[in-house]
């Protein structure tokens, strides 16, 4: 596979795998949350004087900091590795970290503005419960996994840890640097079976998988952010349909595609459901459900010009297997 990327770890991979390690060592938790919440409490603490900053303060919230507010010997690692930036008298790190269980995980600053940021929030936690809900009923062990769209690969680290018996699993982003934190955080929960390969979607992906698992965007992003953007076509589930079009010849007898993502609903119905009753019906070798898992999410992108014939935005899972 010569698209899995090159183990070389860099100056700043040793300074964020240093700050992982300080965190963990400092009993650092912190759980990300939306944007729009996110900005309420950045909001709220401008009008909080003589706070005292936290490690959550700095790596979770984003917020301002002194020299003094850090470790010495981290601010210093941090700053000659470019990983904070001096702004107004402050300053502000060019990183987050977010917890998961008793994993923590590089992500991007706030906000998340830039095409190539690397997004984790309530997505994020809510795809991992799911899965390993679905996982836990599953008997056979899983030896080859693929994760799409794999941002952080929170959800790969998190299945990696639970379930040993892979004995590879692949974490593929079109957004290189998606990979390199990605490599960073397999590296940290100490797990050398996660390999990142820049792909899109299965274009540079070789062979056949037990099992393959995505939440890719799926909003009509007018910045076309990477983490955001589903495409145009099917009110922004462009990519969850391929996926699930192309992951069906990639499939394993006896495995499995799991995808979690965000429908679009018109007054006049469901495109994507159509869509997928079309694609997956006329199969008699697969089993598949479709399942909201929330009615109505995101609900402030129905202001968006792209979203002036859509009712709601959902949650749904789409679990397909392939009959033995």
């Amino acid at each position: 596979m010569n698209q899995i990327l090159n183990n070389v770890e860099t100056a700043q991979h040793q300074a964020l795998l240093f700050l992982l390690k300080f965190l963990k060592q400092k009993n650092y938790h912190f759980t990300a949350i939306t944007p729009l919440s996110h900005q309420r409490i950045l909001d709220r603490n401008k009008n909080i004087k003589d706070k005292d900053i936290t490690l959550r303060d700095i790596f979770g919230w984003n917020l301002a900091f002194s020299q003094t507010d850090l470790d010495r010997t981290l601010f210093t690692i941090l700053k000659e590795n470019q990983l904070i930036h001096f702004q107004e008298g402050y300053w502000f790190t060019n990183i987050r970290v977010a917890s998961l269980e008793d994993q923590l995980f590089i992500h991007s600053s706030f906000p998340t503005i830039q095409q190539d940021a690397v997004f984790f929030g309530p997505d994020t936690y809510r795809f991992v419960y799911h899965l390993k809900q679905y996982l836990s009923h599953k008997p056979q062990p899983f030896k080859r996994g693929l994760e799409l769209c794999c941002g952080t690969s929170a959800a790969a680290i998190t299945m990696a840890k639970h379930y040993p018996e892979f004995n590879e699993m692949i974490v593929a982003d079109l957004n290189p640097k998606a990979l390199s934190y990605s490599q960073i955080n397999a590296k940290f929960a100490g797990l050398n079976n996660i390999y990142p390969i820049y792909s899109n979607l299965f274009a540079n992906i070789e062979g056949q998988f037990d099992l393959i698992f995505a939440n890719p965007p799926y909003l009509i992003d007018a910045d076309q952010r990477q983490y955001r953007h589903g495409g145009n076509v099917l009110d922004g589930n462009e990519l969850s349909f391929n996926i699930l079009k192309e992951g069906l010849t990639r499939i394993n007898p006896q495995g499995c595609l799991f995808l979690y993502t965000g429908v679009a609903i018109r007054s006049k119905g469901n495109p994507f459901l159509e869509e997928l009753k079309k694609l997956l019906t006329p199969s008699s070798n697969i089993k598949w459900s479709y399942e909201e898992i929330d009615s109505d999410v995101f609900g402030e992108e129905l202001e968006q010009p792209a979203y002036q014939h859509i009712e709601r935005i959902a949650l749904a899972l789409v679990k397909v297997e392939v009959m033995g």
